[in-house]
């Protein structure tokens, strides 16, 4: 239970922080409809969204309660889970193309940046305790927590299927006719995203690159 809930206050966090990174870069860039309506903020209520923030990612304890069994946070790479989207208006920005660009990468780009500074810190502990780290028990799996949930999020959202950021990325980049492709791509992409989450395919060619992400952060960074 202890590693439970661990999990999933780190998951909301880091679902908070991607969606004020949204936020914070359009604002930055010239669109202030995230900032005006109260969703530039670390606030998580702010960004919960029913079904992707409470419901899915809480299913694992309704399914224990039913079975009587513990069910680990993340069951391989079956955990995933969203907040409530910010609202970004892409005519209010100052370069278009550009930075709506640096708009839909924000919140993977601070994925990233929360996993580098939990490595960091994970070695900064091993600096100071080299005897005692296994004794910082909690402090340790929760920077462990950070780092595993912030890369494999960051990964996912870089999908290029919509409504994911990776699908926004890749359009704005191949400059796509809106009005010719994204409308059928975005109309079947939710459905093709859970297809993809419920078949192999998707583990299978992002966990060799999770894996080396995770070696590269958790060896290289934080030594451990």
């Amino acid at each position: 239970m202890i590693e439970f809930v661990t999990g999933y206050l780190v998951f909301l966090f880091i679902v908070t922080v991607h969606e004020y990174a949204h936020a914070w870069t359009a604002d930055r860039c010239g669109d202030q409809t995230a900032r005006l309506m109260g969703r530039m903020t670390l606030d998580p209520r702010a960004h919960i969204d029913l079904l992707g923030t409470v419901l899915i990612p809480l299913s694992p304890l309704i399914f224990s309660l039913f079975q009587g069994t513990g069910i680990g946070f993340l069951s391989g790479f079956r955990f995933f889970g969203w907040a409530k989207p910010v609202p970004v208006n892409p005519s209010n920005v100052r370069r278009w193309r550009r930075d709506n660009i640096l708009i839909s990468f924000a919140g993977c780009a601070s994925g990233f940046i929360l996993a580098i500074l939990a490595a960091v810190a994970l070695r900064g502990l091993g600096i100071v305790f080299p005897s005692h780290l296994a004794a910082l028990g909690a402090p340790i799996n929760l920077l462990i927590h950070m780092i595993s949930i912030s890369l494999w999020l960051s990964l996912f959202n870089l999908i290029p299927v919509p409504p994911l950021d990776g699908y926004h990325i890749l359009a704005l980049t191949l400059r796509f006719d809106v009005t010719r492709v994204s409308t059928i791509l975005e109309s079947t992409g939710p459905w093709l995203l859970i297809f993809l989450i419920n078949t192999p395919l998707l583990y299978t060619v992002l966990s060799p690159i999770n894996a080396i992400l995770s070696a590269i952060f958790f060896s290289g960074i934080a030594g451990l």
